[in-house]
């Protein structure tokens, strides 16, 4: 009597099932003997009678999927454990059949069982939103952290549904698309499985945008003659230098990006298909040693480099830190023929294994090295470590816990959204500025803060994964250096820093004009030695330092007035040896700045942290001066015992009082711009203002209280940008005043 399966399929359909379960057995040959290809059969046969005549819905006999989900586990993400294959083959007879769990356990033991009644409990997720996926998650994470041959089934289930995707509803192609984006392409990520991500995601471009999917693919087609072409000229002299120097193994391929990273780049930058300059890239995989394997890699990156200009700013060294996914590789972008950049991947065999087959990779690796941990071992098992803390807090719902390890998934990106609903995928750690320069450099460059799901924040706010981000902007906001300090991507660094970059040069330009024209005035040249001495008397590192400080009003011109004046005093004896005399080391010297102190501030020179300063002993106790101070100037020159060294505490816990002087067109409401700058936009409390009118022109002074010169520096910078201001810098009260 012939089996029951037989009898409800066509022969073509037989011969199809046959033909699979062959592929299957030749895949698992080098790692089966023969009881465990009886098993293999065994297992086949009793999926094959369980699912008997059933169908999918594409039409096809059910049993060719667990065949197809079998032969990805084994030929695809590298698994050869005969009970996960086994698994495979059997993940749907609980849940679609009356088959009950025991029957599986004796049947193929408990091993087997527990795989299959993992999977069996692993739902479908209905929305990214939905409380349903939050729940399925913490099932997926819970089989991982107890087998992770569970997630590696589930992997190459989804991967084949989503290859046989073409038959269902739209509807249901939409939620197995977004569960698949959401969950499984982050896991294929975490796990190093790589080209499963790359397939997943052109897949799901497939489906969710099958115009953009087809033009694309069609471009690729159209330019593959011409890039064969190039590729070959090449490696041409690549290729012979290898030869002749390199004396080991090796192969060469070339790699093409895949549609949604293509897509993906196209969208993030703005550009169209021909301006994406990295479709393609060149791997050398070297056959070399674990022991040598890593100087080898750096000898062929020698050998490209030696042929090919590098751009040194995209050298990416994955081999001397490697991923937290276990990726190991030397990437370099080099300068090919025709002008065009090319990206060079360099790895060992073992580095390529790990490149394409992941966490399997390395289980096969460290068995052949006696079971020592790796950097990879340690951050796997911290990583499964906090997923199972959190399994374990029962105060934990699942949609916190769905937050909380979600980008740990994710790894190196975070998912945020625009107020329109647009996705943006930035680094993890990236800031609302990163996400403001990754939708324009003008909206990073005048951004001012942020509305992260509606609540207002600051522009160092790190996003986290479903953050919907709205930026708000200022014409009058630009960059600064404080920025650089918190932001993430390169992107935003670079524009950060070509746009301070312009500012300070145009700042040098302004600065050597007025360094200049005071030179004249003073009978110097600009490259009198005095110089030097000046430098070190305002204690700056170089004359371009000196410039920009001019040119940002952040430079008190009276302080080299009167460094010119001691210099023509102290004849021929140099500032730096007449002023060191005095100063002795400073690193000895007293502190002040203390919040209960008993020492006095000067009111001629208003001295703040951490200007240079001296103290003066008078009848009423210390006096404290600016360095370049007129009256301590005189006290030294009179009588020098009775002048000390001091410094400031390293960090001043209040404010001290300083001094503007400033100057300016006398227009309806200067006053009131100046108050708004100084007490509603930087928040300083101002003791005193006198302002003298002339005409169409005022100078005035204002005091007002800071905590250090940066802070008066912001100050000054602010009341810069108010309208018909044109001098402003820091007050010293003339002679006798």
């Amino acid at each position: 009597m012939r089996p029951r399966w037989e009898v409800s399929f066509a022969d073509t359909e037989k011969r199809a099932i046959l033909n699979a379960y062959r592929r299957l057995l030749r895949a698992c040959g080098d790692f089966l003997d023969k009881n465990g290809r009886t098993e293999l059969r065994r297992a086949f046969r009793f999926a094959l009678e369980q699912h008997g005549e059933a169908r999918r819905r594409t039409g096809e006999p059910y049993i060719l999927h667990p065949l197809a989900v079998a032969l990805i586990l084994v030929k695809e993400i590298g698994l050869k454990d005969l009970s996960a294959v086994i698994a495979a083959l059997l993940h749907d007879v609980i849940e679609d059949t009356d088959t009950p769990l025991e029957s599986i356990q004796a049947q193929f033991g408990p091993a087997v069982a527990r795989l299959v009644e993992a999977l069996t409990k692993i739902t479908r997720v209905q929305s990214p939103t939905d409380s349903v996926q939050a729940e399925t998650f913490r099932k997926i994470l819970l089989t991982m952290a107890d087998d992770i041959r569970v997630a590696l089934v589930k992997l190459a289930d989804r991967l084949h549904n989503l290859r046989t995707l073409t038959g269902l509803k739209p509807e249901k192609q939409a939620k197995i698309l977004a569960e698949t984006e959401y969950i499984y392409v982050p896991i294929a990520h975490r796990l190093g499985l790589y080209p499963i991500k790359t397939e997943m995601e052109d897949l799901i471009l497939k489906f969710r945008h099958p115009e953009v999917y087809a033009a694309l693919e069609a471009k690729l087609q159209a330019t593959a003659r011409e890039r064969e072409r190039y590729i070959q000229r090449f490696l041409e002299p690549l290729e012979a230098r290898l030869k002749a120097e390199l004396g080991l193994p090796y192969r060469i391929e070339s790699r093409i990006k895949g549609l949604s990273s293509i897509y993906q780049k196209m969208q993030r930058q703005g550009v169209p298909f021909e301006e994406v300059y990295d479709i393609f890239a060149i791997r050398i995989i070297i056959d070399s040693p674990p022991a040598t394997e890593k100087a080898d890699c750096w000898r062929v990156y020698s050998i490209v480099t030696s042929l090919y200009r590098p751009n040194l700013n995209r050298l990416r060294d994955w081999i001397s830190q490697p991923k937290a996914t276990g990726y190991e590789a030397l990437h370099i972008t080099v300068m090919g023929p025709e002008g065009k950049w090319v990206e060079v991947q360099i790895r060992s065999r073992r580095m390529h294994e790990m490149a394409e087959y992941g966490l399997v990779a390395h289980w096969r690796y460290k068995e052949q090295q006696n079971g020592r941990p790796s950097s990879y071992d340690e951050a796997l098992d911290r990583w499964l470590q906090r997923i199972r803390s959190l399994l374990e807090n029962a105060d934990l719902s699942s949609v916190e816990l769905l937050s909380e390890l979600h980008p740990d998934l994710a790894h190196e990106e975070v998912y945020v959204f625009t107020p329109k609903g647009d996705l943006k995928v930035l680094p993890a750690g990236a800031t609302a500025l990163d996400f403001a320069y990754e939708i324009h450099s003008e909206i990073g460059r005048h951004a001012i803060a942020a509305k992260v799901n509606g609540r207002p924040v600051l522009l160092n706010y790190v996003l986290q994964n479903a953050d919907q981000v709205e930026i708000l902007t200022s014409d009058r906001a630009e960059p600064t250096e404080e920025q650089l300090s918190f932001v993430k991507t390169g992107r935003a660094r670079l524009k950060i820093r070509e746009y301070l970059k312009q500012q300070r040069k145009q700042a040098i330009e302004r600065g050597r004009e007025v360094f200049e024209w005071r030179l004249r005035h003073l009978g110097l040249r600009p490259d009198d030695p005095v110089i030097k001495e000046l430098l070190w008397y305002l204690r700056l590192p170089s004359l371009e330092e000196l410039l920009y400080r001019l040119g940002t009003h952040t430079l008190d011109l009276g302080r080299i007035q009167e460094f010119i004046r001691l210099k023509r005093l102290s004849g021929t004896t140099p500032i730096v040896d007449q002023l060191s005399h005095h100063l002795g080391l400073l690193s000895g010297a007293p502190e002040v700045g203390h919040p209960e102190e008993k020492v006095q501030y000067a009111s001629c020179c208003y001295p703040i942290p951490f200007d240079s300063i001296m103290g003066h002993l008078t009848g009423e106790g210390m006096v404290v001066h600016r360095t370049t101070c007129r009256e301590i100037q005189r006290v030294l020159s009179l009588d020098s015992s009775k002048v000390r060294p001091l410094r400031w505490v390293s960090t001043p816990e209040k404010p001290f009082l300083a001094a503007l002087l400033l100057e300016g067109e006398d227009r309806q409401s200067m006053l009131l711009d100046l108050v708004k700058v100084i007490s509603l936009r930087k928040r300083k409390n101002i003791r005193f203002i006198r302002i003298e009118g002339k005409a169409s022109y005022f100078r005035g002074v204002i005091e007002l209280f800071v905590y250090h010169e940066p802070d008066l520096l912001g100050v000054i910078k602010a009341l810069a940008e108010v309208r018909g201001l044109l001098r402003i810098e820091r007050y010293q009260a003339p002679p006798n005043s």
